[in-house]
């Protein structure tokens, strides 16, 4: 099959900083590269970047597939101090990027998104053989993202849609890969709902999030059931630094209003971070021949720290509370109409979401030995009312996840490292469904996974990873899954291969295994394991002496058991099954960056997907095509940003019903979404900012029968004081 591969030059988002006219000296910084958690048990730690001053940060942060090794910029040391504490206006990077940079130091944390002051824990990206992609607090707030779903749009290999309104089921799709085969943690916590399997995105704002890593591809060596397409994992800002105090406001189109706050401090003995926001709009008509608003609102309070208890001895946790709110609109067959579409009505969904988390690490042997106790937990309530025509339901899951896991370090700096890593980890679930047509009793399942992984380090030139991992489960069959990747950046030549290979798994949700609705829906005790092998290979590129760089990526994978819904005759009944054929999963990612001037980037990201299903079938809502380009420009000494993003949605399939609920398979339009956002520190501490989205007005649709909102102007104001009056 042949490929349009579209080399994308992803450039990233990049912001520069100040320097007085009288100082005009340059000095050579070393920036560090960016550390990915999310694609491997090993987490070493990584000593903390210094604060950047705001030139380092122009240069683009980690984005696609690796992150170059510790090299210089050039920085205007005029005003550094000034500028430092509020360099996170700048972007760290958009989608495609590749390189490492200080932009992330400049925001005040460190290339993971922890705190300034301590330690990261993790790989150097150019270590991982995975495609990833990093979405930094720095980029989300250039671009002035509100829900953490628009800032994973047209990354490399990622699909979003949004069913409706602002707080309607948003999904996330990795490589064609269904939305439950996306494994989406959130502090390290797993932040699905056991009674369908997925994350709903629209539970997610982006305000609190200090980074985003896509870790592409099979991942169930490590990160077990639902990582069949990949990992999104999602850290929250940390608290570690000068005591802080930090709030905006926002107000603009569709009667959204916004405002959020934080308090934040801490030192490498004891740190805390308190933050809170809320998100509210009137919405707009999502009925595509209706009149009606659907109206939503967002509440979350986060609370995160940790302390060092003794030499070696430290305990992280995390507490999170998020509630949404919306009305939507029921489906039915307009006058005149041949499908089912949504129609002005009055449904009310209410989902609360509390999610927990601790973990005790104990450093022996000089850090040759690391112990990693965790405990964690997610209770999510999903209430839903339809009002006119049938009686509440409310659905509640609940998982506990315990774990213990064991590192020994080995070998010499110089020649090979080792990395030899054991996990146990048990998992328990529990799915209750409340209504007039379900029974009430709560279902549980428990599922208990040996893990075992080896890293090395060979010559500094040679990143392989293997991992395996068992899993025994109380409902189900017990199954085996593996993972492998190498890295080899060759410095000399500018050029970094990679690649990975293995098999993942998704478990049945909760609902088709257990759950039921009186005279429609019927459970299958029966179902197996949906499971995947798949692997990719790519290259990553540096050029203009570490100014650019692209990255092409070619993925393929096969999934056999999916599992799909039917209705049997005579009743019709449905029900869920294990579909005997196999889906393809086929395609390209290219990703690219280029940093012009230190004021000035320009990026871009293309994906080509050929996604099918057991028949043959395109499958729905999955773009064969898909393309991001941004410009980012730092104006007045670094006192202003502008950001420009355009996104690309090629034409996509949908399933469209009849009266009969019979599926026609329709084509949705391709679509240009192009946002522009600019901001201005008019003091120090003081930022005003405003984006208009959707500026071509675009009518378009993500999924069959739901309207999209139109053009949309928004303007706010932020603040943040530290300790002392420091801006």
């Amino acid at each position: 099959m042949t490929y349009p591969v579209t080399i994308k030059l992803s450039l990233i988002s990049v912001l520069l900083a100040s320097a007085s006219p009288a100082a005009v000296a340059q000095t050579a910084v070393e920036v560090p590269g960016v550390v990915i958690e999310s694609a491997t048990l090993d987490k070493p730690k990584v000593a903390a970047p210094r604060k950047a001053t705001v030139a380092a940060s122009a240069a683009p942060v980690a984005d696609d597939a690796a992150v170059k090794p510790k090299r210089t910029q050039q920085t205007s040391t005029g005003k550094a101090k000034e500028t430092a504490a509020d360099a996170d206006a700048a972007p760290a990077q958009t989608a495609g990027s590749n390189a490492a940079s200080g932009a992330a130091a400049a925001n005040g944390v460190n290339a993971n998104g922890g705190d300034a002051g301590g330690v990261a824990n993790g790989v150097a990206a150019e270590q991982v053989g995975s495609a990833v992609s990093v979405i930094t607090a720095a980029d989300i707030k250039a671009r002035q993202i509100q829900y953490a779903a628009d800032a994973l749009r047209s990354l490399p290999g990622v699909s979003v849609t949004r069913s409706g309104g602002f707080g309607s089921l948003t999904e996330v799709r990795l490589r064609g890969a269904e939305t439950r085969h996306t494994l989406v943690l959130i502090d390290g916590i797993d932040a699905s709902e056991s009674t369908n399997g997925t994350f709903d995105f629209a539970n997610l704002a982006a305000d609190d999030i200090e980074r985003i890593e896509v870790l592409r591809g099979g991942q169930s060596g490590v990160g077990g059931s639902k990582a069949i397409g990949g990992v999104v994992s999602i850290t929250t800002k940390g608290g570690k630094g000068p005591l802080s105090v930090a709030a905006s406001a926002e107000g603009g189109s569709f009667g959204t209003r916004s405002v959020s706050g934080r308090v934040s401090g801490g030192n490498d003995q004891f740190w805390m971070a308190l933050s809170a926001s809320h998100l509210a709009t009137d919405g707009f008509a999502i009925a595509p021949n209706g009149h009606m608003t659907d109206p939503s609102q967002i509440t979350t309070v986060g609370l995160k720290g940790g302390a060092t208890l003794l030499a070696g001895l430290s305990l992280d946790f995390s507490l999170r509370h998020s509630q949404k709110e919306n009305d939507y609109d029921d489906i039915g067959i307009p006058a005149g109409g041949t499908y089912y579409e949504a129609i002005d009505s009055q449904p009310y969904n209410r989902t609360g979401i509390w999610m927990g988390g601790a973990k005790l690490t104990w450093e022996t042997l000089g850090g040759a030995l690391t112990h990693v106790f965790t405990g964690q937990f997610n209770r999510t309530n999903a209430f839903d009312d339809h009002r006119d025509f049938s009686s509440p339901s409310n659905n509640l899951s609940e998982r506990e996840h315990y774990g213990y896991a064991a590192t020994v370090r080995l070998g010499s700096p110089d020649t090979i490292k080792h990395s030899i890593t054991g996990s146990i980890q048990k998992e328990i679930e529990d799915f209750t469904p409340t209504a007039s047509y379900s029974d009430g009793i709560t279902r549980h399942r428990e599922n208990v996974a040996a893990i075992g992984e080896y890293r090395a380090e060979i010559l500094n030139q040679f990143y392989p990873t293997v991992s395996v991992r068992h899993d025994q489960n109380d409902t189900f069959s017990d199954y085996t899954t593996w993972h492998a990747a190498l890295s080899v950046p060759l410095r000399q030549l500018g050029i970094r291969p990679h690649a990975s290979v293995g098999t993942a798994v998704t478990l049945p949700t909760m609902f088709s295994q257990f759950g039921y609705v009186l005279s429609s829906y019927r459970p299958n005790p029966d179902l197996k394991p949906e499971q995947s092998f798949g692997y990719d290979a790519g290259a990553e590129l540096t050029l203009l002496s570490g100014r650019a760089s692209v990255d092409v990526t070619y993925f393929k994978a096969d999934l056999t058991d999916k599992i799909k819904s039917v209705y049997l005759p005579p009743s019709y009944i449905g029900t869920s099954v294990n579909d005997p054929g196999q889906s393809t999963r086929e395609g390209v990612e290219v990703a690219g960056r280029w940093l012009a001037t230190d004021a000035l980037s320009f990026g871009a990201a293309y994906t080509f997907l050929n996604a099918r299903d057991p028949g043959g079938a395109q499958e729905i809502r999955r773009p064969e095509h898909a393309a991001r380009f941004d410009v980012n420009l730092a104006f007045d000494k670094g006192r202003g940003n502008l950001n420009v993003a355009a996104v690309y949605n090629g034409q996509s399939r949908d399933d469209a019903f009849n009266a009969f609920f019979q599926a026609t398979r329709l084509t949705l339009d391709d679509y240009w979404l192009v946002n522009a956002a600019a901001s201005y520190r008019v003091a120090n501490g003081v930022e005003v900012f405003g984006r208009v989205e959707n500026l071509l007005d675009q009518k378009y649709q993500e999924a069959y029968g739901y309207a999209a909102p139109g053009v949309a102007a928004y303007a706010g104001l932020r603040f943040k004081m530290d300790a002392g009056g420091k801006p």
